[in-house]
């Protein structure tokens, strides 16, 4: 059974190859900086933590890594939103298996979102 916090290590390791200045926060690995609760206008006591928040001075990156198929559309839709008003992308982090039923969630309930997956 695959550990989300090996994914995020990976996803922290590719960003910082990728990317210079970059401000990454996670409550996954230890080490980092817990990202912020990431709420709608007029509902802070309703919101998600991101898996990881990268940021450097053009975009804001958010990723969520999924190992099952229990999805959270409330939240995916929450940060499609916020990462798309921060110039950036949301991302779903997957196992290759979970591909075809992630794509179809996410069309059917119109979620813009870059799946990233792994063998």
């Amino acid at each position: 059974m695959l550990d989300k916090k090996l994914v995020v290590q990976a996803i922290i390791e590719k960003a910082e190859l990728d990317y210079d200045d970059l401000l990454i926060k996670t409550s996954v690995v230890e080490g980092y900086e817990k990202p912020d609760k990431i709420t709608l206008k007029g509902t802070q006591d309703k919101g998600y933590v991101p898996d990881v928040w990268l940021r450097n001075e053009q975009t804001t990156e958010l990723y969520e890594v999924e190992l099952g198929q229990d999805y959270q559309l409330d939240k995916w839709r929450l940060f499609s939103l916020y990462s798309n008003r921060q110039n950036g992308n949301f991302n779903i982090v997957t196992p290759e298996d979970h591909l075809h039923q992630l794509r179809s969630v996410l069309n059917e309930h119109q979620i813009h979102a870059r799946i990233l997956y792994f063998t």
